[in-house]
C-alpha cells in the first residue's frame, strides 16, 4: 500500500540526482531540491523530538512559501496528520477548527510562538490550551532552523485520528460549524501521480500554486510537482487571487502548468489582455476545476496560451479528483466534467436514493465508513442521469467526530475493498461516456473553488439579535465571479444594523463566505409548503448601493488609501466613513486593497483587516498604528 510519506523519499531522490534543480519558487527566493530535502528532514526530526507521532494532529500556522511546504512534507514523512490554518481566516474560524480536532502540536514561526504583535490568531488560540485540556507541543521553523519549544505529553495517550491519516481538510458544514474531512494517507499521492503523468509534469516544469494551503487542491498541486521533480511556484497570498498583481509577479518565473478554478484563470487572462501581453508559448497544461467551465473561457485560455492542453477536472474533497476531460479544439457551450480517472468509477443514481445509516462506526471520535454498514447499494447504478456516486479505494475516511454524517454518504467496503461516496452532485452521462454537470440536489455551492454550505452562513446570521429569519443565495458580479448574498427578515419593529452585522459575520467566517450584499425584506418569500422560495429572492445587482461621500478625509494616509479604494471599487464619490460593504465591496476586492496597501505604504495587512476596519478612516488608523507591520 502506498503512503503519502513516500513523498519524502522522492524529494530525497531528486536532491541526489539534481541537487541544484529548483523545488520551491516563492517570495523568499528559490529553494533547490537539496535545500528542500535538508529542510524537510530537519523539520521532521523536530516533530519527532517533540514527541509527535502517528495518531496525533499538528496545527500549522505558517506563511505560504518554502517554509510552509517543508513543514507540510515533514508531517507527511513523520506520519503525523496536519491541519493547515490560513493566515487570513478570522480567529473564530481557527477556534472552531481547533476545538473540533484537538491538536497535539503546533508548528509556527519563532516570532509567532513568542506572541509577537501580528501573530496569527491560530497561535493565540492553540497556546490557550487544547479543548482536551493539555497544552500542545510547539515546534518553531524558519529557514533551515527548527526548534522544539515544548514537547507533547509523555506516556500513553489516545489517538486523535487513525494512524494512517495524512491531513484534515475543513470544509463548510450545514450545521453552522466547519467539518473536518479525514484524509487517508496514500490517497493524495495517488491522485498527484496521475495528474503529473496526465499533464506531463517533469523536471524542468513549473507548477503555479494558487489554491489556499488549507484546500486539498493545494496538496494535489504540491505533491504532483515535487513527486515529479518539478518546481512549485507559490505567489504571496494577497497576489494569488488578483490577476493584476499576479501577472507582474510571474514575470520570469516560467510557469508551465496551472491548476486552478476558472475564476482565477479569467482574472489572469484579463490582466494579460489589459497589459497587451503576447501569447505565452511555454504554457503546457491548464487544468481547471471547482466551477462550471464554458467554452468561452477555453477560447480565452488558448488565445493567450496557444500550445497548452486544457483540462476540465471534477472531484469533491472527499475524493480529490474523480473525472477529467481533455477539452477538444472545437468545443462549444458548457464543457463536460469528463470520464473516470484510473482507480475511480463514477455511478449515477436516482437523486431520491436514501442511505442506510444504521450501525455507524465510531472509534476515537472518528467516523470511518470503511467499517459502517453499506449506504444504499450503488452497484445497480445505470441511469443516464442522476446523482453522482464515486466508487474507489482512494476515499477519505469520513468526517471527524460525525458518524451520522459519515454513514449518510460513505458506504462500507465491498468485496473488492472499494467504497462509495455519495456526492450530492447531479450529472448526465453522454453517449461517449463523459459526464455533464447539472447542479446540486441541495443548497451547497462552490465559491472560487471552495465548497460552501449556505446553511452555515444562514446559521450565523440567524443567531444575531433582531434577525427573525435569514436566507443566503449567490449572485455574480460583472466579471462573472460568484459571491454570497444575505436576505434578512427582521424581528417585528426591530432595526438591524447591517454594518454591525457584517463585522460580526466577517469575524466568524472566512472571507469567501462573507456576504457581499445584504438585502432587508419585510418577509422572506415562501412557497406554498412554507419553505423559503429562493427563486423569488431579488438579485442584488438590481438594487442600488449606498451613495457614499460620508465624512471628509483628514490625514495623508486617508487620502492615499482613498485613491486605492476608488480604483478598486470603481467609484469617484467616496467619503472617509463610507462602508466597504455598503458600496458592494466583496472578498476579492478586499484582497486587491490589501495587495495595493503593500505597494503604496510598504505595509502588509491581512485581508481580514479590510473586513474588521471597513471604512477608509478606520483602515487608515489601523495602518498608522504600526507602520513597521511588514
Amino acid at each position: 500500500m502506498m503512503f503519502d510519506a513516500e513523498i519524502g523519499r522522492r524529494v530525497a531522490e531528486h536532491a541526489a540526482q539534481a541537487p541544484g534543480s529548483p523545488a520551491v519558487v516563492s517570495a523568499e527566493g528559490v529553494l533547490t531540491y537539496h535545500g528542500l530535502a535538508t529542510r524537510m528532514e530537519g523539520y521532521r526530526e523536530a516533530l519527532v523530538a517533540a514527541g509527535l507521532r502517528p495518531g496525533d494532529v499538528v496545527a500549522m500556522a505558517l506563511p505560504d512559501g518554502a517554509t510552509g511546504i517543508a513543514a507540510m512534507l515533514a508531517a507527511f514523512t513523520a506520519g503525523v496528520a496536519f491541519v493547515w490554518l490560513d493566515e487570513d481566516q478570522p480567529a473564530a474560524r481557527h477556534r472552531a477548527i481547533l476545538e473540533d480536532c484537538h491538536p497535539t502540536g503546533l508548528v509556527t514561526t519563532p516570532n509567532s510562538a513568542e506572541g509577537a504583535a501580528g501573530s496569527p490568531p491560530a497561535v493565540v488560540t492553540v497556546q490557550g490550551g487544547r479543548a482536551a485540556g493539555s497544552p500542545p507541543a510547539v515546534v518553531t521553523v524558519q529557514g533551515d532552523e527548527a526548534a522544539v519549544v515544548s514537547g507533547a505529553p509523555s506516556g500513553p495517550r489516545a489517538e486523535t485520528v487513525p494512524r494512517d491519516t495524512s491531513c484534515l481538510v475543513y470544509t463548510s458544514g450545514s450545521t453552522g460549524r466547519p467539518k473536518g474531512i479525514v484524509q487517508r494517507s496514500g490517497n493524495l499521492l495517488h491522485f498527484a501521480r496521475w495528474l503529473a503523468s496526465e499533464t506531463g509534469l517533469r523536471r524542468g516544469s513549473h507548477m503555479l500554486q494558487l489554491a489556499r494551503l488549507s484546500y486539498d487542491a493545494a496538496y494535489l498541486e504540491i505533491l504532483s510537482a515535487l513527486d515529479a521533480g518539478a518546481a512549485i511556484v507559490i505567489p504571496p497570498p494577497t497576489v494569488k487571487p488578483d490577476g493584476a498583481e499576479l501577472l507582474p509577479w510571474l514575470d520570469g518565473r516560467e510557469v508551465t502548468h496551472v491548476f486552478c478554478v476558472p475564476t482565477l484563470i479569467r482574472r489572469l487572462l484579463l490582466a494579460r489582455e489589459s497589459a497587451g501581453e503576447p501569447p505565452d508559448l511555454g504554457m503546457r497544461a491548464v487544468s481547471l476545476y471547482g466551477e462550471p467551465l464554458h467554452s468561452s473561457t477555453v477560447d480565452q485560455v488558448r488565445a493567450h496560451f496557444p500550445r497548452t492542453a486544457v483540462y476540465n477536472m471534477y472531484g469533491p474533497a472527499e475524493t480529490t479528483v474523480a473525472t477529467f476531460h481533455l477539452v477538444e479544439p472545437d468545443c462549444t457551450g458548457d464543457i463536460p466534467i469528463g470520464r473516470d480517472i484510473p482507480g475511480v468509477e463514477t455511478l449515477l443514481r436516482g437523486a431520491d436514493s436514501t442511505s442506510d445509516t444504521s450501525n455507524a462506526w465510531n472509534a476515537s471520535d472518528v467516523s470511518d465508513a470503511s467499517d459502517v454498514s453499506d449506504a444504499s447499494d450503488a452497484s445497480d447504478a445505470s441511469d443516464d442521469e442522476g446523482e453522482v456516486w464515486i466508487r474507489t479505494r482512494f476515499l477519505a475516511r469520513g468526517y471527524l467526530g460525525r458518524p451520522a454524517e459519515t454513514a449518510a454518504v460513505f458506504s462500507a467496503k465491498d468485496e473488492s475493498g472499494q467504497r462509495t461516496y455519495r456526492t450530492g452532485d447531479l450529472a448526465r452521462r453522454r453517449p461517449d461516456g463523459a459526464l455533464v454537470f447539472l447542479g446540486r440536489r441541495d443548497h451547497q455551492v462552490k465559491i472560487r473553488g471552495a465548497r460552501v454550505e449556505l446553511a452555515e452562513i444562514e446559521a450565523v446570521l440567524r443567531a444575531e439579535p433582531g434577525v427573525a429569519q435569514a436566507a443566503v443565495g449567490v449572485f455574480s458580479d460583472e466579471q462573472g465571479t460568484v459571491h454570497p448574498a444575505a436576505y434578512l427578515e427582521p424581528v417585528s419593529a426591530a432595526k438591524v444594523d447591517v454594518r454591525v452585522l457584517h463585522r460580526h459575520v466577517a469575524s466568524v467566517l472566512p472571507a469567501y463566505m462573507v456576504p457581499a450584499a445584504y438585502v432587508m425584506l419585510d418577509k422572506l418569500p415562501l412557497t406554498a409548503t412554507g419553505k423559503i422560495d429562493r427563486n423569488r429572492l431579488p438579485d442584488p445587482n438590481t438594487l442600488t448601493s449606498g451613495t457614499g461621500a460620508r465624512g471628509a478625509f483628514e490625514t495623508e494616509t486617508e487620502r492615499r488609501l482613498a485613491a486605492i479604494w476608488r480604483e478598486v471599487l470603481e467609484r469617484e464619490e467616496l467619503g472617509a466613513d463610507d462602508d466597504f460593504f455598503e458600496l458592494k465591496g466583496h472578498s476579492l476586492m478586499a484582497v486587491r486593497i490589501a495587495a495595493a496597501v503593500i505597494g503604496e505604504f510598504g505595509v502588509e495587512i491581512p485581508v481580514r483587516a479590510v473586513f474588521e476596519h471597513p471604512t477608509v478612516r478606520e483602515l487608515a488608523a489601523y495602518i498608522d498604528e504600526d507602520p513597521s507591520r511588514l
